[in-house]
């Protein structure tokens, strides 16, 4: 008995030995067990070189989360970070990447902001200008060291070339005579042709083009030298005959005192351009007013500023345009719909809808008529507004989206789950609580499966008219959508073909 208990407590501790361990191990990674995921926000930079998957995200040298992922983004690379949930970041902050150490470990740096509120999930964070890091120093450092490299063997290999030279002159030049004149000459030569090498140093770039340039013009001229002749030899004689605008006016002295003309109404002219800005000093005019009224200055700023703002707000809206048709199993007709969709935030969107529908709106409406003293009553169904309007406003929460207001004229909620990067899609829709329809008694319930090809084309399928019998089908449909973007480069390629 006392031996099983050893053997438990020996069991036992290699277990507790071994979830430490992991503890500890999980603690090391920065993953922990129990963290939450935090929120994401994404930063474009121009180059993330040297960056890592779960590299650091640090605030003030302390690490607030990691890196989740490194994409190829329009201007450069998108840095997705996942922040720890505990960290709040002021709007209006900015990223950039960093290096520590001499190894150059990378990481990303934020600066916090300064405005009101706080960055929430799908929040970007404008790039900040990197300071020069380690890598940009030894860069530099290697670039000095090549530079100083090649001069150390330029001045290597004129030492050798001195030396051969005072050789050969040592051997011709034996007397002592020859010897002082030989080093004369050699100390001569050595100020000129370090006076030519500071000159050729000084200006080696304007040389280089100097020389470029003479050569382009030798090959233009002896490949066109007689044609050139021979187009200024047609200049000078049409110039000779008061032919074109400077024969005229050498030959001509009617163009000639048109040109004077010319030139003093350029001359009433600049007076009169003196006059008025005499007026507008002296605060003269609308424009003087303008220029010396304080109020009427702030007034014009204050509209510009507004005018701006309207502006920049107009240009935060993301805007997708598009169509999609459904083919119906059940009865074989189609329908389709017009969407424009205007997004502000990422989080947040407006959809207007234009379908139509073959159905249409179905009414029916019950009347007596008598025959020969019978009363019988007549059911008529009348079919009306084939097209239906939407008109939805939609709010998304993570990977979950819920809609509400006017879906095909009538009030109704949605809802949408988004699944690999919103490629998938799987909505629920649920309309018309208060049909007159005698074929559609009960509320519109649609069930849709989505799929998104190359960002412009999706394709779906589906389940209409659940709670309605007589109505309910199966449906196939395709659809096609174009963003900002996307319509700016078919404007401009429809106006290359109209010209």
């Amino acid at each position: 008995m006392n031996r099983f208990n050893t053997d438990a407590k020996v069991g036992l501790s290699v277990v507790v030995a071994i979830v430490g361990l992991l503890y500890m191990t999980f603690q090391v990674s920065g993953k922990g067990w129990f963290r939450a995921e935090g929120y994401r926000l994404s930063v474009v930079v121009a180059s993330a070189g040297g960056l890592d998957r779960k590299a650091p995200v640090q605030i003030a040298g302390v690490e607030v989360g990691r890196i989740e992922t490194v994409t190829l983004a329009e201007g450069g690379a998108k840095v997705t970070l996942r922040i720890n949930p505990e960290v709040q970041i002021k709007k209006g902050a900015t990223a950039m990447i960093q290096s520590s150490g001499l190894l150059g470990d990378r990481f990303v740096e934020i600066l916090p902001g300064t405005e009101n509120g706080f960055l929430i999930e799908g929040d970007s964070l404008m790039p900040a200008a990197p300071s020069p890091d380690m890598h940009d120093v030894m860069g530099e450092f290697i670039g000095v060291a090549d530079t100083v490299g090649q001069a150390a063997k330029d001045i290597i290999a004129i030492s050798a070339d001195i030396k051969a030279v005072t050789a050969a002159f040592r051997e011709t030049f034996a007397s002592d005579a020859g010897k002082k004149a030989l080093q004369q000459t050699i100390e001569n030569a050595r100020r000129l042709t370090g006076r030519i090498d500071d000159l050729v140093r000084k200006n080696q770039a304007s040389l280089g083009r100097l020389i470029a340039n003479m050569e382009g013009f030798s090959k233009t001229l002896a490949a066109d030298g007689d044609q050139v002749v021979k187009g200024l030899n047609r200049v000078v004689k049409k110039v000779d005959a008061g032919e074109g605008t400077l024969g005229k006016l050498l030959n001509d002295d009617k163009t000639y005192e048109q040109l004077n003309q010319t030139m003093a109404d350029v001359s009433v002219a600049f007076k009169d351009l003196d006059a008025i800005a005499k007026k507008v000093e002296r605060g003269e005019g609308t424009i003087g007013k303008l220029f010396s009224d304080e109020d009427a200055y702030d007034n014009l700023n204050n509209a510009l500023s507004g005018l701006s703002n309207a502006v920049s707000k107009l240009e935060k809206f993301k805007t997708f345009v598009g169509f999609r048709d459904e083919y119906r199993l059940r009865s074989g007709d189609h329908k389709g719909t017009f969407s424009v969709r205007l997004q502000p935030r990422t989080d947040k969107y407006y959809l207007l809808e234009a379908t139509n529908d073959p159905r249409g709106r179905v009414t029916q409406t019950d009347r007596v008529v008598t025959t020969d003293g019978v009363p019988s009553t007549i059911t008529e169904l009348k079919t009306q507004d084939r097209l239906k309007l939407s008109a939805q406003f939609g709010k998304r929460v993570s990977d979950v989206g819920f809609r509400i207001g006017l879906f095909e004229s009538s009030m109704g909620v949605g809802s949408d789950y988004y699944f690999w990067d919103d490629a998938l899609r799987l909505s629920a829709d649920v309309w018309d609580f208060t049909s007159d329809d005698p074929q559609s008694p009960h509320t519109h319930v649609k069930l849709t499966a989505g799929y998104t090809l190359f960002d412009q084309i999706s394709l779906e399928a589906g389940y209409d008219q659940i709670l309605n019998p007589a109505l309910r089908t199966f449906y196939i449909g395709t659809g096609i959508r174009f963003e900002d973007d996307d319509m700016k480069y078919l404007l401009s390629g429809l106006s290359g073909l109209a010209k």
